[in-house]
């Protein structure tokens, strides 16, 4: 049985509670992340962001005008934008977002991860984060799995 732990991103990146929007979209474009976890001063998850949630907060104005008009311009909704990057993160993020241990079964990530919606699951090791999981992870946990399985005699 193929377990999280042999996936895990150990230097997967993250936030503090005290981060802002900006510094999501900062470690989001860096890392080429699309979900941050939330860390409290412990390193206990507290939260999740993604790349979505965080261009709904900035541009919220933008998505209420897209329903009335298909397509319209960003630039005018920029100044809303601006007010807010430097909003703190926990108004916007998921709080108490599922977490995995590092030693749990790769389908119970899968599992967790289509449940909630999220490509990207934090992987706990005595209660605080290690790194992270992710589904395409997952997806290559299944592959070597079954790549082993047919080169057994």
């Amino acid at each position: 049985m193929m377990r999280v732990l042999e996936f895990v991103d150990t230097h997967a990146p993250y936030l503090r509670e005290t981060a802002t929007l900006q510094d999501a979209v900062d470690q989001l474009d860096l890392y080429k992340a699309t979900t941050l976890p939330v860390l409290d001063e412990e390193g206990v998850v507290v939260g999740l962001i993604t790349e979505r949630q965080v261009f709904n907060a900035l541009y919220a104005e933008w998505l209420t005008a897209a329903q009335q008009v298909p397509t319209p311009q960003l630039t005018p909704f920029r100044p809303h934008a601006l007010t807010r990057k430097n909003s703190p993160i926990t108004h916007w993020m998921t709080p108490n977002p599922p977490v995995i241990s590092e030693h749990a079964p790769i389908e119970e990530a899968i599992a967790l991860m289509l449940q909630h919606e999220l490509d990207t699951l934090p992987v706990q090791g005595e209660g605080k984060l290690i790194g992270t999981i992710r589904l395409v992870d997952c997806c290559q946990a299944i592959l070597e799995a079954d790549e082993s399985d047919s080169e057994a005699p």
